[in-house]
């Protein structure tokens, strides 16, 4: 099963790449990518409900796996909602902020506590090297954001602001607690489809943050190259999870 799905998401992520060199419309590649970007997160969140019924629903585990899959299924939802404006509106595009931005902040609390009570499940302290990284990963992440996001700010109704800030603190937040958890990690059969979890967030984050750079410079279109940032995020996820049903189904 997990093989399988692995090579599901290499077949769902490599038109993204191969459509341009095709010289496909790009009609067929924003209509192929928004479709991607709804199926990829669903089936994910899917599979992190699927791996949290292995577990007791008063063991840590579960809570992690689902709030993994309802932060992941947020963004699908999110994804959904900025895929139907176009067809409401008659082809136009979808405005920012919009009622998609909710599903996409949502998921970063939903992730923050999954990796919090992860982490907390570990019953260990993170060593000094891995607060110290987490916290310069998430300074660095942090100038980055304020950088690209720093022209959004020049309006001052309070929705766009309050979103932008939010967009703004999100990513480094996450980057920062991916950071730390990986410090706490080793090697083992346990300890790897967590290793792929915290490397789809990489993916996830590398995604949103050349995203924005992207729209700040008026560079991006849906079906974008860096999309596979996201489809491949989503799928390290659903993997990590079918592997670690896998390891606990029998226990």
């Amino acid at each position: 099963m997990t093989n399988a799905i692995t090579i599901f998401w290499i077949i769902v992520c490599a038109p993204i790449a191969l459509f341009p060199l095709l010289g496909v419309d790009q009609g067929t590649i924003f209509n192929y990518s928004l479709l991607a970007q709804i199926i990829t997160p669903v089936a994910a969140a899917f599979f992190c409900y699927l791996t949290s019924l292995v577990f007791p629903k008063d063991d840590a585990m579960y809570k992690v796996w689902s709030l993994l899959g309802i932060g992941v299924l947020c963004w699908g939802i999110g994804a959904m909602l900025f895929a139907l404006y176009p067809l409401i509106y008659a082809g136009q595009e979808t405005p920012y902020p919009w009622y998609s931005d909710i599903g996409y902040l949502l998921m970063t609390p939903f992730v923050l506590s999954a990796l919090f009570i992860f982490k907390k499940s570990l019953h260990i302290d993170a060593p000094l090297w891995g607060r110290i990284s987490a916290g310069c990963f998430f300074l660095a992440a942090l100038a980055l954001s304020i950088t690209f996001n720093l022209s959004k700010f020049t309006d001052d109704a309070f929705i766009p602001f309050t979103v932008t800030l939010i967009y703004t603190m999100g990513d480094p937040l996450l980057l920062g607690g991916t950071v730390l958890v990986a410090s706490l990690l080793a090697g083992g059969e346990v300890a790897r489809p967590w290793w792929l979890v915290l490397i789809g967030l990489v993916f996830y984050y590398a995604a949103n943050v050349i995203y924005t750079y992207l729209v700040v410079n008026e560079q991006y279109a849906t079906g974008d190259f860096i999309d596979i940032g996201w489809l491949a995020g989503f799928g390290c996820i659903a993997v990590a999870a079918l592997m670690t049903r896998s390891l606990f189904k029998n226990f």
